[in-house]
This record gives C-alpha cells, structure tokens and sequence, in this order.
C-alpha cells in the first residue's frame, strides 16, 4: 500500500475527498453527469440506516454471558480494552467456545453454530441449567467517549432469532444496535473468525471467498453508489425498452385496422422524422376532430348514416286528408249549393269588372248598354250575399282541399345535403312540392315518399355498418394507441438521462477498478507477509493473491497462486489441512487489520488445529504484531500457543477457562505454570500431619514436574535462538520421558540427546552438584520407594531455585 500510494499521492486522500478531487479534474465529463454522481454517492458518513459510525476504534471490555450454550450462570470475562494479545484457555467442554460465540452474536446477532449453518447443525443456545434467562453484556471502550459503553443482547423467545440488542452511549442514549452504524463494518471488516469461519475461507463458494475480501478494500461507497445509478439505469432502461417492444405491436394493430384515415393518421405521426408528434396522437386518441380530407369523408358517411327519409305514417295521413277534401267538393258539385256558388262567383267577377271599369255600364258578356250601373252593383252585392250563405258547404270544402295540398307540400323538404346515391329518389320527393293537381299529388307523393324512404333506410344502415365496424377496429386499437404514446413520452425524457447515467456508471466503475486495484496489491502484500511467518517450514510459497471478475459478475472468484518447490500449483489441492488453515488466517488477519474497520478488536476462536508446532511460533509472532494496534482475544484449548509466546519472549495475558457443576464457567488469570506447580507442592508440604505416601511419592512427583515444564520451556527458548527444528524438537520431547535426557535440549544448541553422564557435567558445571541430586530425588518419586525429604518445605525451595535457573538458558558460544 504504501508503494502505491507514493507513486499515487491522491490515494491517500480520504475516498470522498478523492473521488471529489477526481471530479473537479475531470473536463471532459459533463456537469449534469458530475451532479448525477455526487446525488449517486450521498452523505459518506451515514450508513445504510443513517446513523453514523463512532470516530475512535471500538475495544472490548468486561464481557458477561449467562446461559447462552455451555455457559450457565453469570460469567465474566474481564479484558483490558486496548491493544495487546489475550489468551484464553480450556480444556474441551470448559465453555470458552461458548462465549466465543456469545460475543460474536452479541454484535451480529448470529453464529454458525446457533445458525445451523455448521456442518454439525444447530446447536442448543440456551444453557440447560439456566432456565429461560439468556443475556449477553459487553462493556466497550469507544476512543474518545469519557466513559465505557454497554452493549446488551437479551433473548425474548424461544427461538434463536428472538433477541434485541441495545446499546447505551454516554452522550448518545440509547438506541438499537441496528442504529449504531457497525452493521455495514460488521460485514466488511468482520472481527470474528470462528473455527467454522476459518474453514469457510478457504472452503466456501468463489464468489463468496471474493465477497469476503472485496468488502474490505473500502470502496463500498463507491459500489453502493454504483448501485444507486445502475438501480436509476434499469428503471430508465425499462421505460426506453417497453416503447420499443410495444411499437411493433402496435404498428401490426393499426394495419390490421384496414381502410380507417385515423389508422394511416397514427402511423404516420408515429414515424415523424424527428421523433413521434404527440399533439396528432393525442388528438386521435381523444377524438378532436381534423381538418383534412379524412376527415370529411368520414363526416359524410356519418351525416349519411344519419339520413332519414319522409315520416311515411305523417305523409299517408297528409294524403288521405288530401284525398278525402276532394272526394267532399266532388260530393257537391251539381247541388243547389254548387250552383250558388257558381253564381256568386260569377256575380263577384262581375261586379269586380264593374268597379275597375266605373264608366263602362254595359255587360262584358252580352254587350246590351246601361245594364251594370249603380243600382245593378246594389242588386248584386245583396245577391251576393244571399248566394255565399246558399254555397257556404262549397267554400268550406274548397278551404279544406286547399289546406290539404298545402300541408302534404309542406312534408316536401329535402335535407341541405344529399347523398349521390339517393339523388334521384330525393328529387322524385321534391317534385310532388309543384305538383298542383290535388289527385295527381295525393298518388306521386305517397310513391315517392315509400320509395325515398325505403332507399334512405337501406343507405343509412349501410353506413352505419361501415362506422361501426370502422369504429370497433379503432376502439380496439386506441388504447393500446394511448398506452404506446405515455410510454413514447416517457422513453424521450428518459433517453438524455439515461445517456448521462451510463456515463456516470462509466466514470464510476473506472474509478473503482483503479483504486480497488491498487488496494488489492496492498492486501496481497500483507496477506503474503503473514504467510512468510506461519508458512514456516512449509515448501508452499504464495506467489499471487487477487480477485478475479467485479461485484456483480455472475463469476468472480478469488485468486491464490502458490509454487511449491519452485513448481506453479493450484493453492486448495496441494496444501495440507494445516497449512489451508494457515492460508485461512492470512486471508482472515489483514480484514481485521484494516485501518479502515471502527473495531478495535478481533475475536479468534481455535485458530491453532490441524497446526504444527513450527506454525504455531509462527501464529504467536503474527499475533503479537498484530496486537500491537488491535485487541486480540484468541480462544484456544492448545496450550502450545501459550507456550508459544513465552518461549519467544512475547507479551501475552492467559486466561484459564474453567466449569463446574450445572455449566458454572469460572474464568481466572492463569499464573506461570511452574510457579503454580510450586505452589500446589509448597502447600503439600506445608500440610500438618501430612501422610508419608504423599510426601514420599506426590511432593516428588509435583517437583518434578515443575522441573520437566522448567526445562521443555527453556528448550523452546534455545530452539527459538538457534532456529532448530520446532517438529523435531517437539518429536523428541514426546519421545523422552527421564528428566537427565529430557535436559539435553535445554543444555545443548544441537537439539540431540546426550548420554546421560554428559548431561549431568553440564547440570553441574551450571547450578553445581546439588542440580543433578535433586533431579535424581524427584525421579526417585515415580518408583515403587519414592523420595521422603528431611525437610519437605527446603526441599520444595531448593526445586524452585533449580526451576528458575533451567527456565533461563544460557547460549553456548
């Protein structure tokens, strides 16, 4: 990382500032496409939910479980919350793995035990001896907070699910554990690695090995805001893509309409040069009518649908009237009646002649002189009257024979607009209006007036066939019209937005790659120094960590190459268990130790299986400099990693984990091991009326074991300074079972056993005679006589010095 960020400085920027700074530099992008970006990648310092995370890492301080899997009543754990390395130590069964797993759920919530995801299953998480109470405390230390945090997960249900976990910050209050902003790190940079985790590593799906690694390198803001806009790309996506898969059936629509002038309308504005005219659409989709030649021609098959001939039943009455009122004035004429009405009209004719020539007295029949004068004019106007009042039946019938024909010409009134097609029946009809003769008129209008209705019938359901089919082909194509014109409009306002997102996603991604390769480098080359420590004495060399495909490939897979022996291998199929576990942790510990991760602490649990010992002096270095800036609590029921650590100088707190009956875990800090065997030989011998047996055969026995676990531990140390074989060293250990050959390897820098008298001049040349007398009087213990001591209390002392000597090896030159 540091090579990389030399020859790049602006890497070294915060990645907000950085891809800000990229921004301002960049000319050639456009701003809306900047604003896109900006919008894309948000607020940095808020989470996924909105809350922030804490500024100071976070550490570990007195944990308390009670009844959470092997782990009954209340048990504590109490760590120093700051870097440095913890062990805690038990025997199988003792409940260390419990609160393990306790404090692992305590901030995820889950296990892979609990879980079921284990190849083991599930297990039982609530302790049986503890009855229905379940809880997980922690006190944390958040750097910069003037006081310790608690973070307390309560079971409420019977289901392994059924948990709330609350956390109470000095100045903050209290709130959920989902709001305190690790949900994210809790993934990304995961301080928990749990036996079944350590496998998984190595073992699990490539996409998931890439996801483990990947989610480290610190560029989930950028790839959650590559998500934002690949989210606003599909949804533009979608709306250019539904218009173009609906046109074509649409278009297939509109032709299957036929001879429809808003069919040919509708495809013609859809393929407008320069993009779909959506006011023509629309107007066709709401029926505003068009001034063009469609449209007329559509207008006059509508008015002639719409035609309607003579009333037939108001015209057969018009005619029988008519011929009713001729068939009275034919009753009358040769009446008396009739012929006073004659008369009286002749008379009025007469006297109208009369007056219009005053000065002409004579007859204009006859020609006789001074025949119409004044007193004839008298005469005939009283005649007159007489008459009319004889011929009123007459006039009567007359006005009714008048009022007849002019009501039947009445009903002669052709429309303003005539269909070609009805032309000649129409003009038929409009003939009868000057037709005079009343029989005349009562017979040609009543034929014409059947004829013109009969054909108006016939033409207007004609056309109102055609509309209707016209319109039913139509309306079934009018709303997919209407559909393909919204999405039409949606797809043109999506299309320069949509340009603009793909080249923010492009900018986007380029940016990423960059940096993440950059980071990978740095991983790989931690990765690779840690497996240089725990490789130790392995032929494998890693050659090559890196991720292969991007987040969303559909193949993306994490990349180990190794050599072995100068030979190229494939990483899983060459490696022992051992060293895949080793691998695993190389993987695992630069997560941990990512500057980036708010957790100050990593949790491991049996780390140490399948291990040998020249890894496990491997494991303890890595360890210690990995808790020289994180907290590290490693679980474990080897003790070789303990002895690990002090056989190699290394600082290291060991806690002993411990159960009783009814899952009672008593967690206390383990004293060194040869001052504790002392201790328990001190009290022996101290014992008043203490049994001979005992004195005779246990005192000895637990001196001599504090000096074998004297003299194992200063052969480790010799080992460690002189880079011997750990598996051989630790071979012969197992092989050895006297005390004068077991002090070969820490007298001697060859590692080999020596004869015993040789043994015994250098135990004398370094602690004088009394350190081969007293190795000799605890070895006696284990015979069938044993060793009884004068005095029991001196004898444990005189072992103790003898002890403290061995522990401390002196190098030969």
């Amino acid at each position: 990382m540091d090579d990389a960020t030399d020859q790049n400085p602006d890497h070294a920027l915060p990645l907000p500032e950085l891809v800000e700074a990229r921004l301002a530099d960049d000319r050639k992008l456009a701003e809306p496409v900047k604003a896109l970006i900006r919008e894309a990648l948000g607020d940095p310092g808020n989470t996924e939910d909105g809350a922030r995370t804490s500024t100071g890492p976070l550490y570990l301080g007195k944990v308390t479980v009670t009844g959470f899997r092997g782990v009954g009543s209340e048990t504590r754990l109490k760590l120093r919350p700051k870097p440095g390395v913890t062990l805690v130590v038990g025997r199988n069964g003792s409940g260390k793995s419990s609160i393990a797993e306790a404090v692992e759920t305590l901030f995820t919530g889950t296990n892979a035990h609990c879980s079921g995801q284990h190849p083991s299953h599930a297990v039982r998480w609530r302790n049986l001896h503890q009855g229905e109470q379940t809880v997980v405390e922690a006190k944390l230390a958040v750097e910069g907070d003037p006081s310790p945090s608690t973070l307390t997960r309560t079971w409420t249900g019977d289901t392994f699910s059924d948990s709330e976990a609350v956390l109470r910050r000095p100045g903050h209050g209290t709130v959920p554990l989902e709001q305190a902003g690790w949900e994210q790190a809790t993934r990304a940079y995961r301080p928990f690695l749990s036996y079944a985790d350590l496998d998984n590593l190595i073992n699990g799906k490539p996409s998931e090995m890439y996801d483990n690694i990947a989610a480290i390198l610190g560029l989930d803001h950028l790839n959650a805001a590559a998500r934002r806009l690949t989210a606003v790309k599909r949804e533009l996506d979608a709306a250019v893509n539904a218009e173009k898969d609906k046109k074509p059936v649409l278009h297939a629509a509109l032709e299957e309409v036929g001879h429809d002038d808003r069919a040919l309308k509708a495809l013609l504005a859809m393929e407008e040069k320069g993009g779909p005219d959506h006011a023509v659409l629309d107007a066709l989709i709401t029926g505003a009518p068009a001034a063009d030649e469609g449209r007329l021609r559509e207008a006059r098959l509508e008015a002639t649908a719409e035609t309607e001939g003579p009333d037939l039943d108001r015209v057969g009455d018009a005619v029988d009237t008519l011929r009713k009122a001729v068939a009275d004035l034919d009753d009358l004429k040769g009446t008396a009646a009739a012929d006073a009405h004659d008369r009286a009209e002749l008379l009025q004719a007469a006297l109208m002649h009369s007056y219009r020539h005053a000065d002409d007295t004579a007859c204009p029949v006859c020609g006789t002189e001074q025949v119409l004068d004044r007193e004839w004019a008298t005469r005939a106007e009283a005649q007159i009257v007489a008459l009319l009042r004889e011929a009123e039946a007459v006039r009567e019938a007359e006005a009714r024979l008048r009022s007849a024909i002019r009501a039947l010409h009445n009903l002669v009134l052709p429309p303003r607009e005539i269909p070609a097609v009805l032309a000649e029946p129409w003009e038929a009809w409009g003939d009868c209006r000057r037709i005079a003769d009343p029989a005349e008129l009562a017979e040609r209008a009543l034929r014409a007036a059947v004829t013109l209705a009969d054909a108006c019938a016939i033409v207007a359901g004609a056309a109102r066939e055609e509309l209707a089919a016209k319109d039913e082909r139509w309306h079934a194509v009018v709303g997919l019209l209407a559909e393909w014109t919204k999405l039409s409009r949606e797809a043109a306002a999506a299309k320069p937005r949509r340009t603009e997102v793909n080249a923010a996603l492009t900018w986007l991604k380029k940016l990423t790659t960059e940096i993440r390769d950059l980071r990978v480098d740095a991983f790989a080359g931690h990765t690779q120094r840690i497996w240089e420590r725990l490789r130790q004495q392995s032929s494998v060399d890693l050659t090559h960590v890196g991720l292969h495909g991007s987040e969303r490939a559909a193949v993306r897979k994490l990349i180990m190459d190794v050599t072995v022996d100068d030979t190229e291998a494939p990483a899983l199929g060459v490696m022992s268990q051992g060293e895949l576990h080793s691998l695993a942790l190389s993987l695992f510990l630069p997560r941990a130790a990512t500057a980036d991760s708010p957790f100050g602490f990593v949790v491991i649990d049996d780390p140490v299986q399948s291990m040998d010992p020249a890894k496990v002096d491997g494991l303890a270095q890595v360890l210690d400099e990995l808790g020289r800036d994180r907290q590290v609590i490693v679980f474990t029921h080897d003790t070789r990693l303990p002895h690990a650590f002090r056989s190699q100088g290394l600082p290291v707190t060991v806690l002993k984990v411990e159960r009783g009956e009814k899952s009672k875990v008593h967690v206390t800090s383990e004293t060194d091991p040869v001052k504790e065997t002392i201790d328990d030989a001190m009290a022996l011998a101290h014992t008043k009326n203490c049994p001979e047996t005992a004195l005779r055969h246990v005192l000895p026995s637990l001196c001599r074991e504090a000096l074998t676990t004297a003299i194992v531990e200063a052969a480790w140390i010799r080992r460690s300074r002189t880079g011997r074989s750990a598996e051989r060293l630790q071979a012969a250990i197992d092989a050895t079972e006297r005390l004068i050959p077991l002090a070969s390897f820490a007298l001697f820098d060859d590692g080999l056993v020596h004869p015993d008298e040789e043994v015994r001049s250098r135990l004398r040349s370094l602690y004088g005679d009394e350190g081969t007398t007293l190795i000799h009087q605890c070895q006696q213990g284990a015979h069938p006589g044993g060793f009884l001591p004068r005095d029991p209390v001196a004898f444990v002392r005189r072992v103790e010095t003898l002890a403290t000597r061995i522990r401390t090896p002196e190098v030969q030159a």
